[in-house]
């Protein structure tokens, strides 16, 4: 018997139809799923889409200064199209997908508020924000924190070197790019002892989060942990 919920969505997708935000497959509308009081994934992506998802293994294990290191996907299909389509082509319908993501990942790996004592995020440049206008690490971070109910460092952790993009470098020049001084930590926020989380979009060779773990632990931090949405194979 069909009930007044999946009525409403038969006449909603008549009147205001669903796609998916890649292929533009339609979709069924929120109120025909059981779980129509939170975000899915089914909301925003297509069933051929979501199969395209390569979840990674649980943990990866200390890189350089970062203690641990926990990422949701392998940074292929699906990812690797929509995180430059959301990053650098002003594609904001990806924000919510984003958020799903970002909850589904810290579900998985099963990361409570109890292991860390502040979020933050991988800063960029004043120039790359004036450009890009947003910042996807600090999106990535502020779902993180309102998540885990944890507080947010924002602008006092700061990039004050305007360094060539990571993604338009080769394997070796991305490790050679960056190092501890190109990110800094102002002096009034305390983070003596802090177990911190920062977060980024993908990780590729480590040598961003390496560096900023570096600028956190060096500014008193007792251990830094990263989280990305996707990590190069």
């Amino acid at each position: 018997m069909v009930n007044l919920l999946e009525y409403s969505a038969i006449f909603l997708d008549i009147v205001t139809p669903r796609r998916c935000l890649l292929c533009s497959c339609r979709l069924v509308h929120p109120l025909a799923h059981k779980t129509c009081k939170r975000k899915i994934l089914e909301d925003y992506l297509c069933p051929a889409c979501r199969e395209e998802l390569k979840v990674c293994s649980p943990d990866l294990t200390g890189v350089g200064q970062i203690d641990k290191v926990f990422s949701g996907y392998l940074y292929a299909g699906v990812l690797a199209r929509i995180i430059p389509a959301w990053k650098y082509h002003s594609r904001s319908e990806f924000f919510p997908v984003i958020e799903v993501f970002t909850q589904q990942i810290i579900s998985r790996c099963k990361l409570s508020a109890s292991g860390f004592d502040l979020v933050t995020a991988i800063p960029l440049s004043k120039s790359s924000l004036r450009k890009r206008g947003f910042n996807q690490a600090f999106f990535i971070a502020s779902c993180c924190a309102e998540i885990l109910d944890l507080p947010l460092l924002g602008h006092q952790f700061t990039k004050v070197k305007d360094t060539p993009h990571q993604a338009a470098l080769g394997r070796d020049a991305r490790l050679l790019n960056l190092n501890r001084d190109v990110f800094r930590v102002a002096g009034k926020a305390d983070l003596e002892n802090r177990k911190i989380l920062v977060c980024d979009d993908v990780m590729t060779t480590g040598s961003t989060l390496k560096a900023a773990a570096g600028a956190l632990k060096k500014a008193g931090a007792v251990s830094v942990t990263a989280v990305t949405l996707a990590r190069v194979e």
